[in-house]
């Protein structure tokens, strides 16, 4: 098969060492088989902050391009959009990746990009549960793996949010612009009260397990924080 470009969107303001640690162990870790791009989106700290993330995602032979963009202060909103107007125009797939999760161990990216060639859902969530009111869903089958699929009516908002994720293309282009000129802390809860955001949104039950493992938070984890066992209502 043709395997669709995918790529990696750090989005990072001055903060070198939890930067280059997020990316180093997304590039260590991650595997394949098509072609894996890097973007450096950064909401402007200096052009020698990001030239030495771009020199570390180039040093790496499976990376094949090494895009950066500078939202010079504006957000975390227009951080992220002027990313996706470069990124939207060589790749189909994306992980959005803030620059404080961590990749613990070797993940395979095939088996959810197959899934999502499939055309069920648009956006995975990677990271482990956690949520603080029901988040419903119901469990569906799309390459030979289990998914639990959000029920967008669930009373907890963050349906899409909540860690790492990939997401196709045009689940972005359906969600559309993230607002710009919110406090960063907010900004991720507006678009979670977007309709679409909450759309064909699901949790890979075969690949991971609700407490983590794969992503964690790099301040949660160096200060010990237990990670969330939650319980999930579901329906079959």
């Amino acid at each position: 098969m043709e395997w669709p470009s995918s790529c990696i969107c750090l989005l990072t303001y001055n903060r070198l060492e939890y930067a280059e640690r997020t990316l180093r162990s997304a590039l260590d870790n991650l595997h394949y088989s098509g072609e894996l791009r890097v973007h450096i989106a950064d909401d402007g700290t200096s052009e020698e902050y990001r030239e030495q993330l771009k020199e570390l995602a180039g040093g790496y032979a499976h990376v094949v391009g090494v895009g950066v963009s500078n939202s010079e202060r504006r957000g975390y909103g227009a951080n992220y959009n002027l990313a996706m107007q470069t990124i939207h125009a060589h790749s189909s797939i994306i992980l959005p990746l803030e620059d404080d999760w961590q990749l613990l161990r070797p993940f395979d990216l095939d088996p959810l990009v197959l899934a999502l060639g499939e055309a069920t859902f648009g956006c995975i969530r990677l990271g482990y549960l956690s949520f603080t009111q029901p988040l419903q869903g119901r469990l569906v089958i799309a390459n030979n793996l289990i998914w639990l699929l959000f029920d967008p009516d669930s009373d907890e908002p963050h349906v899409f949010a909540g860690h790492p994720r990939l997401e196709t293309i045009d689940w972005e282009k359906t969600v559309g612009p993230w607002p710009e000129g919110h406090d960063p802390n907010t900004t991720e809860f507006v678009v979670c009260h977007n309709v679409d955001a909450r759309q064909g949104v699901v949790w890979p039950m075969s690949l991971l397990v609700a407490g983590g493992g794969l992503f964690v938070h790099i301040g949660a984890w160096e200060a010990g924080e237990g990670r969330v066992f939650p319980r999930v209502e579901t329906t079959v």
